[in-house]
């Protein structure tokens, strides 16, 4: 109860975070050193865990702050949830498969146009609950490439991609992107630039 509503306080800060960004419009351009964005992902994902891989919502909300102007410090917590059938065999319960991130890292911005493409690194924690034989939680890192359109000077709309994964395990498979990645997801996004 208190996840879900840390997540729709969140989506309304966002919401109200873009409609105060369309009231001070000005030229475009993605932020800069000593700027914050804020920014929320919403889409779809699988996620892995007990050899079962299924699809489902994924989310996120991201805060940036600019080292320079092409780089950027991130933190970000997200969340999905992938709906399970039981497999009583494999002693696996059925219902909803839930997992939380919680990551810190870097974003580096490839160009500063309407359109800015970027990738991203992070490293923390994700936690897997619900429909799983153990609930528990892991070291994990993220690779992420997106990029955003810059509707105003304050705020951009765009398209992101995460994969989450054990550091080790691509580190011992990195020409496939390791054995079994935690989770992949793509999101659209919306960001607030102040």
């Amino acid at each position: 109860m208190l996840y879900w509503r840390a997540v729709r306080l969140g989506t309304a800060a966002v919401v109200v975070a873009m409609a105060t960004a369309l009231a001070g419009e000005r030229p475009a351009r993605a932020a800069g050193e000593s700027e914050w964005q804020l920014s929320a992902r919403l889409g779809g994902g699988t996620v892995s865990i007990d050899n079962r891989s299924p699809w489902g919502a994924t989310g996120a909300v991201d805060l940036e702050y600019g080292i320079t102007d092409a780089w950027a410090a991130r933190a970000s917590v997200g969340f999905s949830l992938n709906p399970v059938d039981a497999n009583p065999k494999a002693n696996l319960p059925g219902g909803k498969v839930n997992t939380t991130t919680a990551l810190l890292g870097l974003t580096y911005t490839f160009d500063v146009l309407r359109l800015v493409p970027y990738g991203e690194v992070s490293f923390g924690f994700v936690r897997f609950g619900g429909a799983v034989s153990k609930p528990h939680s892991t070291f994990a890192s993220e690779l992420g490439l997106g990029a955003d359109y810059l509707v105003t000077r304050r705020w951009a709309l765009g398209v992101s991609f995460q994969y989450l994964f054990a550091p080790a395990d691509l580190i011992s498979n990195a020409m496939e992107l390791g054995n079994s990645p935690f989770a992949f997801s793509g999101t659209l996004r919306g960001s607030w630039l102040f």
